[in-house]
């Protein structure tokens, strides 16, 4: 058998925790890479794995390894484990939990620069790489990576602004995407403009829109 043959016989075995292996040695490397990866996935997602006895943590994570992660990158695992879960029957809570666990791990290793503006309301913005709205556990979201200390946080924001910031998009300006959003959620346009102003000049500011 060739060198190579050999080695991938041996990672295979490793890998596929379905089988009882009577080597110790072999236990050991088992028992190492379950826990490898047990760590990295309750490091990614503490909400979600806070919630799960351990035996069944464990008993996932091994269908996972034999599933097929095989990335060599560890910040990858979580995105794997993700879409493995997607496969079997989670709930829509679960699912929330997990991609917005997961929003924030993207959002943290981003490498985007993020850069201070000023507000033109001409101009048509975006959400920076380093942000994103989604809803979660029924509340509208949004996950940033502050300029200051370049960590990862999250607020609660209104119904008009999770819109608005879905319509910052195209050459839709300030002005387009208040008078969208205000339509959308049936409040009126000078209010909205009037209230929001202030916290988009924020976002402008701390490179959440740019």
């Amino acid at each position: 058998m060739k060198p190579y043959d050999i080695q991938k016989q041996f990672f295979d075995t490793i890998l596929d925790n379905s089988k009882q292996i009577d080597d110790p040695n072999i236990q050991i490397y088992q028992e190492l890479v379950l826990f490898r990866f047990v760590e990295v996935i309750k490091s990614t997602y503490p909400i979600f794995t806070k919630y799960l006895p351990k035996t069944k943590l464990e008993n996932l994570v091994k269908e996972f390894i034999k599933y097929g992660s095989h990335t060599p990158y560890i910040w990858k695992i979580a995105q794997g484990f993700k879409e493995f879960l997607f496969t079997k029957d989670i709930d829509k809570q679960e699912r929330e939990i997990l991609e917005f666990e997961l929003k924030q791990i993207n959002i943290y290793v981003s490498n985007s620069t993020i850069k201070k503006g000023k507000i033109s309301y001409k101009k048509a913005y975006r959400l920076s790489k380093n942000a994103h709205t989604m809803l979660y556990k029924k509340e509208y979201v949004l996950i940033y990576k502050n300029i200051e200390d370049m960590q990862v946080y999250y607020i609660t924001i209104s119904k008009f602004l999770y819109y608005f910031f879905k319509y910052q998009r195209g050459d839709n300006t300030i002005n387009k995407a208040i008078s969208l959003a205000s339509k959308r959620v049936g409040i009126n346009y000078k209010d909205a403009k009037n209230i929001s102003i202030g916290t988009i000049k924020n976002f402008i500011k701390n490179g959440i829109m740019v």
